[in-house]
């Protein structure tokens, strides 16, 4: 590969020459590699695209364009499809790439892969005989953030290498691999921000940091349509791309995957080994494949005079990334960053220009770098993904099968968790009758996902509690903190999904999963009860919230008992929704049927009304539900996946409309015409809506709004110049005290002694300053049932915690605190959480509220929708909406 790669010299110059005055010179692109024949029938970029590569931008749209011109210049050995549409209704595209000889077996070959990926069906004397002739599959995604642009300009360049060079090397390679490229992972963001980048160019490139071209405004091209951050999203299976991306990489099972990423300008080159920590799960078969890889590309580098880094950033601990996840399917899974000239050139710190087309260069390196590797070691990594199948198997298979029983406080979330493991391809059955196991009863209905399956250890890492770090690693991010220093932790530290789907999740031996179940199969709902019924009653839970909303669309008729009642005999919680037939449509009961198929609600027919326990359906404690309005804060100060994944939630999780404001004509806006407006977490808010904005928002709530802030939103609120809540923010508690402060008016300060160790440390702590930032955690908090804000709400929640941000709870004459985290020694569900955050943190809030006017103020002091895998919390943030808008009193 270093030889071929000599000869394939690229002829781009690593930096633009900096010209007089600063300028930076356009030098011609026209020429990739010296010294490499090329089939002329198959077509350079600059003919389909209008441009050499580097030299502009290239829109989704052409890229994918480009790559169907290719499969016309070469049937025989490219085949090019989509595999799902954005929210944009923008194609997703791949192609697959390979010898003459493998293109017209792909068939077999994909059959082959999927044969390896299960041991059960196939023995070892059968894979051996699959991996005498199988190609290994080397999977290359590109650009999955918009603003990450050189890397899908790199997939053109590497598919028309591959199918163009005359190299015999090149024809090796694709005798050894199948290869699939998808250029474009996130179409939507690309586009965004090469428009943005665009509307600011002027007469050529300008480097400068604070040119309008390299000044992206809100949200950023990182993000999809609803803002998500892609490369997050893997187990989460929230958004289209995602979902499309992993179900075809599941057709393939590819034994290779490279992520292609861009980082800061002022950067080189990252590919593995990783940093620590490492997943404990990750079989040390890959570990050492991952360095395997990155000798190559080391080697490469070094030849061509690519500066590079490993092992000092970009852990592997985190399963959602798309370099991670694959990896609990058996692949050798990695990410390459590129440092990014977010457009065509950047001037760095020291003076240099960084350039689109060096970044066009080192993804293309890499990604022949990596195809030669996989060539070069076909069986090894056949072998050992194999290996990975059976190991994953007898692992998870001695420790039993996961069950998870629907709860009585919600039984859709452990339909919806099932819904979730079903998409990514893990078996999930469900039991038929009552079993009894592990010393109870498990009812029919429990979901059951056997632990001999190849996909155990992807369950293992999604469902464990406990994944740990390294005793080395965690003491030296002890010594950081302890110093100022952040820590080295690159993302959140835990993501049990039971905890966060608030529904349990049991281990237990000799439980046959039974029937398996495809996703669409399960949580579906019905409409049982009386034939002539004069009400219905929905139990609560987030199915009857997903009901409740679609119920609201259509302007029906509905309230809520806020106390549990009792009516024909049965018992309903607290949070149950009663739908009267009487003054509801004729066809009231075909509209049920489509929304509790729809939502996996369950309405239960009542033949009559007469309630002998609880509030009656016409009590004050039964309220009537209205369809408010909301309005969202949109734009600066919002942390934009936090306003994407607010508004996701609400319109694609329950299908209620949104409107978003930019935030600073909320002062302007006719507040009056909506019910609710939520602020998503975001910083500084005071300054961006002005003394104007911040009291319109004021007179509003007093009026009868309903007001919810989410995460460090929470801050406007508890500002004492606004004061919409009496919560205030805590600085760090040492031994029950605040550290105190030198005036820094006074010319001197009081002397002070320091006797050991630790009262330096306290020296060193800056005044006011907050609990130490946690890396994301899960953390349980408790729920008061007796507020109507927990109506339906079990009895504890778990939330994705992170940040400092610690407020003091609310006092019984200020308003309720209706979750607060539960004690230092039982908060931490999952994660790695700093001593004195774990302490401090006990017994504070996460929502609170507080009447003003004839409003509500509501404080979610964590943001519940982050992510959008924290299901547990719909139910309560669902009530912060609607319940909310049914307690408010707005003059008329």
């Amino acid at each position: 590969m270093v030889r071929s790669l000599i000869a394939l010299a690229l002829t781009l110059a690593v930096a633009l020459p900096v010209a007089a005055q600063n300028r930076i010179e356009q030098k011609p692109r026209s020429v990739w590699t010296a010294g490499v024949a090329y089939d002329a029938a198959i077509p350079e970029p600059k003919s389909v695209i209008g441009h050499d590569l580097g030299e502009r931008l290239t829109l989704s749209a052409d890229v994918r364009g480009y790559f169907e011109t290719l499969a016309k210049a070469a049937p025989d050995r490219i085949r090019v499809g989509d595999y799902g549409r954005t929210w944009e209704g923008r194609v997703l595209p791949y192609a697959v790439i390979s010898s003459g000889r493998n293109m017209v077996r792909l068939d077999e070959i994909q059959a082959n892969a999927r044969a390896l990926a299960d041991p059960r069906r196939t023995d070892a004397a059968r894979a051996r005989a699959i991996m005498a002739d199988q190609p290994a599959v080397v999977w290359l995604a590109y650009s999955v953030h918009g603003n990450e642009t050189s890397p899908a300009e790199a997939a053109m360049a590497t598919a028309r290498h591959l199918l163009a060079s005359r190299d015999p090397a090149v024809a090796q390679w694709l005798e050894r691999t199948v290869v699939i490229l998808v250029p474009t992972q996130n179409p939507d963001g690309r586009d965004r921000f090469i428009n943005g980048y665009e509307a600011g160019f002027g007469l050529e490139p300008d480097g400068d940091p604070a040119s309008a071209e390299r000044a992206e405004l809100w949200p950023q091209g990182r993000f999809n349509h609803y803002l998500f951050d892609l490369n997050r999203d893997w187990f989460a299976q929230t958004q289209p791309e995602t979902r499309g991306h992993s179900a075809l990489m599941r057709q393939w099972y590819p034994q290779v995957v490279a992520d292609a990423h861009e980082m800061g300008t002022n950067a080189t080159f990252f590919f593995p080994p990783e940093a620590d920590p490492l997943n404990p799960l990750l079989p040390e078969a890959q570990v050492k494949s991952r360095a395997l890889f990155g000798r190559n590309h080391a080697a490469v580098f070094d030849r061509e005079g690519v500066d590079y880094f490993t092992r000092e950033s970009y852990d592997a601990f985190y399963p959602g990334y798309g370099d991670n996840w694959p990896s609990y399917f058996g692949a050798i899974s990695m990410t390459y960053e590129q440092a990014s000239a977010r457009g065509l050139a950047a001037r760095r710190s020291d003076g240099t220009v960084l350039t689109l087309a060096d970044g066009v260069r080192n993804h293309f390196l890499i990604s022949l770098s990596t195809i030669q590797t996989a060539a070069d070691n076909r069986e090894r990594l056949l072998n050992d993904f194999y290996a990975y199948q059976v190991s994953s198997m007898a692992q998870a298979r001695a420790a039993g099968s996961w069950l998870l029983p629907r709860t009585a406080a919600d039984p859709g979330a452990a339909d919806r968790l099932a819904q979730l493991l079903a998409r990514q391809g893990i078996e999930v059955g469900r039991l038929d009758s009552a079993v009894k196991a592990c010393g109870k009863t498990y009812e029919a209905g429990t979901y059951v996902i056997d632990g001999g399956q190849p996909h155990g250890r992807l369950v293992q890492v999604l469902f464990d509690r406990t994944v740990s770090m390294t005793p080395q690693f965690i003491a030296e991010q002890e010594r950081r903190r302890a110093k100022g220093l952040p820590p080295e932790m690159y993302d959140v530290t835990g993501w049990a999904l039971p905890p966060l789907f608030n529904t349990p999740a049991e281990r237990c031996k000799g439980v046959a999963a039974g029937r398996l179940l495809a996703a669409d199969e399960i949580g579906r709902g019905y409409v049982a009860g009386a034939e002539r019924p004069v009400a219905y009653v929905v139990p609560p839970g987030s199915q009857a919230m997903a009901l409740l909303a679609g119920a609201l669309r259509q302007d029906l008729r509905l309230r809520s008992p806020e106390k549990a009642f009792t009516v024909g005999g049965r018992t309903y919680a607290a949070g149950s929704l009663v739908i009267p037939v009487a003054g509801n449509p004729a066809d009231l009961r075909q509209r049920l049927d489509a929304l509790t198929a729809r939502t996996g609600a369950i309405a239960i027919g009542l033949e009559d009304t007469w309630v002998t326990a609880g509030p009656s359906f016409g009590s004050e404690f039964s309220p009537a539900f209205v369809a408010p309005r909301i309005a969202m804060a949109w734009d600066q100060p919002t942390y934009a996946p936090s306003a994407g994944a607010t508004r996701y939630l609400i319109e694609r999780g329950f299908d209620y409309p949104v409107s978003v404001i930019r935030t600073d004509r909320l002062g302007a806006a006719d507040l009056a015409r909506y019910q609710v407006l939520i602020l998503p977490d975001g910083g500084n808010y005071r300054a961006r809506l002005g003394a104007g904005g911040v009291q319109a928002i004021k007179d509003w709530v007093n009026k009868g709004g309903v007001l919810i802030a989410l995460g460090d939103a929470v801050g406007l609120l508890a500002d004492p110049e606004v004061d919409l809540i009496a919560a205030r923010l805590e600085t760090l508690a040492v031994d029950g005290k605040a550290p105190e402060g030198v005036d820094a008016k006074k010319p001197t300060a009081p002397g002070a002694l320091i006797k050991d160790g630790p009262g330096y440390d306290a020296a060193l702590r800056p005044v006011d300053a907050g609990p130490p930032a946690s890396p994301g955690v899960v953390a349980r908090a408790v729920v008061d049932g007796d507020h109507w804000l927990g109506a339906g709400v079990a009895p504890t929640v778990n939330v994705l915690a992170g940040g400092g941000s610690i407020y003091t709870p609310l006092r019984l004459d200020q308003g309720v605190n209706v979750a607060r985290f539960a004690p230092a020694d039982e908060v931490l569900v999952a994660g790695y959480l700093w001593k004195e955050t774990r302490q401090q943190l006990a017994f504070k809030p996460l929502v609170m509220i507080q009447e003003t006017g004839r409003g509500q103020v509501i404080a979610f002091t964590q943001d519940p929708t982050a992510r959008g895998f924290q299901r547990g919390m719909d139910v309560l943030f669902l009530n912060a909406i609607f319940r909310g808008a049914a307690h408010a009193s707005p003059t008329r």
